[in-house]
């Protein structure tokens, strides 16, 4: 009888304080309460598959004037510009130009009816202002050396598709289908990757090249503590672990040194900046195998994820960004760490990864630049609570 009557009070209990936060909720508000601890998320990664890289063909420039005094050897008469006529929507803004030739508007004319076309009468150029004509290349698919057309504008690149029915990565892929994934397709063609894609980063970031270090608020040089006290004091905050405030209580009751706990933060910043180059750029004797990962540290009171890879053979910590996201642009930033720290980049380079996309995109990102290495990908299954201890 008592097992039982403990479970129903525990129960009226539990009601009852539902109860409560509820009327309290109402008539407070909403932020009385304090929210549960967000934890990071862990999802399994969506596979993902990264093409070769496209035909790039640049555009080749002409000199209007060049072409201009062609015209008048060939046909003994000079091209005369654009006749226009008293029209609003196809009237072409004096401070246009063909990003072929560079022929002034003068001999611009729109060509579809004011709807954005235009075409230079010297070399026949069409394009939009806003379209790729006016970029410095062209992008054309590997397989069947047609266009790429813009599909979407992610965070940190643009996505290409060849929409050529006739392409032959498109006809292998849609050949390759067994009959059920036919009708799969046919139901859900967004679930099917069979068109050839390219990504085309936008990420304002030079790989291979030192960054200016940042400066230190604190010149160490003219510190008025002795380099025994401020040894001391890292040894105490950064070797100890105390906090900065325990780290100025014990200088004062210890060592009769009188000191901010803000001084003490800044002597930790500016050491830290001053060897950071040191340790970045030190000659280490490195191998060609290379292990990333990455874990969650507060930050803040915030979870942010610290990326870090390192030697295999020789197990030495070379990158550790610490990133808000997992995203492209912080693995781009932790292999360039890597890469940086080599005399010559080898060539059966390699670096082993988990299952995160990310990677595979940063790899292409290299590729763009040049830069060739291999991504191996080994996917494990991690617990939930393992990469936060």
């Amino acid at each position: 009888m008592y097992p039982q009557l403990l479970t129903y009070l525990m129960e009226f209990i539990k009601y009852q304080d539902q109860v409560i936060r509820t009327l309290l909720t109402l008539l407070i508000g909403k932020g009385m309460f304090e929210k549960p601890e967000e934890t990071p998320v862990n999802k399994p990664y969506r596979k993902l598959q990264v093409d070769d890289l496209p035909i790039i063909e640049a555009l080749q420039k002409h000199d209007y004037r060049i072409l201009l005094t062609e015209y008048l050897e060939k046909n003994g008469k000079h091209l005369k510009p654009v006749q226009r006529r008293s029209n609003v929507k196809t009237a072409v803004s004096t401070s246009m130009s063909c990003p072929k030739c560079g022929a002034q508007s003068d001999y611009l004319y729109a060509n579809n009816g004011g709807k954005g076309q235009y075409q230079c009468k010297v070399c026949t150029c069409v394009f939009n202002e806003k379209s790729r004509y006016l970029k410095e290349a062209i992008l054309k698919c590997p397989h069947c050396s047609k266009t790429l057309e813009k599909v979407k504008a992610r965070k940190d690149f643009d996505v290409y598709k060849c929409k050529n029915n006739d392409c032959s990565y498109y006809q292998r892929k849609l050949n390759g289908m067994s009959s059920k994934e036919k009708k799969q397709f046919k139901k859900d063609p967004q679930a099917f990757k069979i068109r050839y894609i390219y990504r085309q980063f936008r990420i304002d970031f030079q790989p291979l090249s030192k960054s200016t270090p940042q400066k230190p608020k604190v010149d160490l040089s003219r510190l008025y503590v002795s380099p025994h006290t401020l040894g001391l004091i890292l040894t105490y905050h950064v070797n100890y672990g105390l906090s900065a405030r325990k780290t100025a209580a014990l200088m004062k009751d210890v060592h009769g040194v009188s000191i901010s706990h803000q001084s003490i933060l800044n002597y930790e910043n500016a050491v830290a900046l001053t060897l950071k180059p040191y340790v970045d750029y030190y000659p280490y004797e490195l191998s060609d195998q290379f292990c990333g990962d990455e874990t969650y540290i507060r930050v803040n009171g915030r979870w942010h994820y610290l990326f870090f890879f390192f030697d295999a053979v020789k197990k030495i910590i070379l990158s550790y960004p610490v990133s808000p996201n997992r995203d492209t642009a912080t693995a781009i930033r932790a292999i360039d760490d890597v890469l940086v720290k080599m005399k010559d980049i080898p060539k059966d380079l390699t670096f082993v990864v988990d299952g995160n996309p990310i990677y595979l995109l940063a790899q292409h990102f290299f590729a763009q630049h040049d830069i060739q290495f291999d991504i191996k990908q080994v996917i494990a299954h991690k617990p939930q609570n393992e990469l936060g201890q």
